[in-house]
């Protein structure tokens, strides 16, 4: 008596759970079966952010991290390739504007030129926090919509320093959203998806969710190289 009421019981839950996956599908499609059984599962993206800057002989010079000065002087203009790398097999999340990306600081100088390589915008950022045209500006940020594991997304940049200075200091941070893990946002106190960061966050001081993000985005740790100018 027991087995054939667990049968049945059995037989009932997967009647219900096809009813169920039959109504996403109408609902939503085949995107929305997937998102449906789509679970955290602990495999976070690992960003890594590069920096291939040219020197006045034509060569280039790789940063990844802090630098207090290149072993090589710029022109008054020069090229800067930026590469976001996903050093993991997590990918992204998809079809989210900012999924992914890169943001790049100048002090002392300011883009006049940029191609968007494999991201998918661009945009410009002034002192206030405002949308700017990212010619003339200096704070950028370069994003795409996804980005797989093991990939990496690159563009180009042609920065002009300014007339008064000698030195340009560059600094720059990137994230890659994770597909399915949450964390618990303590601003807004919601679940959001986990935003992997280069460089890392402090867990306890600044947790790596996008609290700050369009408020206060430059509260961010950011790696600085420091270039001099023939």
């Amino acid at each position: 008596m027991i087995s054939r009421m667990r049968l049945r019981l059995g037989k009932v839950m997967l009647l219900a759970m096809t009813i169920l996956m039959i109504y996403v599908l109408l609902v939503n499609g085949l995107p929305g079966i997937m998102e449906f059984f789509k679970r955290p599962d602990g495999v976070y993206p690992n960003p890594v952010i590069e920096l291939k800057i040219e020197c006045a002989d034509g060569s280039y010079v790789t940063v990844r991290e802090n630098i207090s000065r290149i072993p090589c002087m710029v022109k008054r203009v020069f090229q800067l390739i930026v590469i976001l790398l996903n050093n993991s097999s997590e990918p992204s999340v998809r079809d989210v504007e900012t999924a992914s990306g890169v943001m790049i600081i100048l002090d002392g100088g300011r883009v006049i030129g940029y191609e968007l390589g494999e991201f998918d915008t661009i945009i410009g950022i002034s002192g206030e926090s405002e949308l700017v045209d990212p010619i003339d500006s200096r704070i950028i940020e370069f994003f795409s919509r996804h980005i797989d594991g093991w990939a990496k997304k690159a563009a180009k940049l042609s920065i002009a320093v300014n007339d008064d200075a000698n030195t340009v200091q560059i600094r720059f941070r990137g994230w890659i959203i994770d597909e399915d893990d949450e964390v618990w946002n303590p601003v807004d106190e919601v679940k959001e998806h986990y935003y992997a960061r280069d460089p890392p966050e402090d867990p306890l001081e600044n947790p790596p969710d996008s609290r700050w993000s369009g408020r206060n985005f430059l509260k961010y740790k950011t790696y600085s190289v420091w270039i001099q100018v023939t």
